[in-house]
């Protein structure tokens, strides 16, 4: 794919966009093998960058640079698609768009640390949120060649709640997983026959029930932690912001933070 570049190229995410779509033009600021007023002559200019959430919940900081980004782009006078990768609170694809005038898509990655690489080319869900017509019809063509088990194409502001939808989702499953534990281990119950049976029936769930993994207890890693945190904040709900702090507690007592 000559007509498209990665802007972070060299992390996770970036890579991994790279090898889906067959991408070999990136920017980051570790190595580059294109610049940005190269970069603007491509159509579409997929933006990986990292998106921290700061103390307050939000991600303030990590949204200026990608409006800088897109600026700078646009100012060299070429017609691009901004993609955004990156994880970014509802509304932001918008936000951006009117802030810059240029067009902005959602596409949020679903990849785990420990397979990105068998995950960015078999991916179990593609979603592809746009505002407009013709970008999201040329962002869905781009992705034609790399087949997923379910595609979505809506609207920016719900792709990008789907992104957290699941990274909550996750965390609270960890958490009910943790306090499950604890349950069985008062009353002697067997935890693990309790958790198969949230294994194979279908009210239950195949995925983050299990309480003390890793060496620790809650949900870690590199996102789930900062999203959830990002989530409960812009969403203000109370049951969200308890889950935070209940995997906050269980993260910092394993040492995992």
């Amino acid at each position: 794919m000559n007509d498209a570049f990665v802007l972070g190229g060299l992390g996770m995410v970036g890579k991994a966009t790279m090898k889906a779509l067959d991408i070999p033009f990136y920017f980051d600021l570790k190595d580059s093998n294109i610049d940005l007023e190269e970069g603007a002559q491509k159509l579409f200019c997929f933006i990986c960058l990292p998106t921290p959430t700061d103390e307050k919940g939000g991600q303030a900081k990590a949204l200026d640079t990608i409006r800088d980004y897109i600026k700078q782009i646009k100012g060299y006078g070429g017609r691009n698609i901004f993609i955004i990768r990156s994880t970014v609170l509802p509304g932001t694809c918008r936000a951006l768009a009117e802030a810059t005038g240029a067009m902005v898509v959602s596409n949020p990655e679903f990849l785990s640390e420990s397979s990105w690489e068998h995950d960015c080319l078999n991916p179990r869900l593609k979603v592809i949120g746009a505002d407009d017509v013709p970008s999201r019809v040329a962002v869905t063509n781009l992705w034609k060649s790399v087949k997923a088990k379910l595609d979505i194409e809506t609207d920016t502001v719900t792709a990008e709640t789907i992104k957290y939808a699941m990274n909550s989702f996750a965390v609270v499953k960890v958490v009910f997983a943790n306090a499950l534990y604890d349950a069985c281990q008062l009353s002697q119950a067997d935890y693990d026959t309790v958790r198969e049976v949230l294994h194979q029936h279908p009210w239950g769930s195949k995925h983050h029930l299990k309480a003390v993994d890793k060496g620790g207890r809650g949900a870690g890693g590199r996102c789930l932690p900062k999203d959830m945190k990002a989530f409960a904040t812009w969403s203000n709900s109370e049951f969200l912001k308890a889950t935070e702090r209940i995997n906050f507690d269980y993260l910092v007592a394993s040492k995992k933070i």
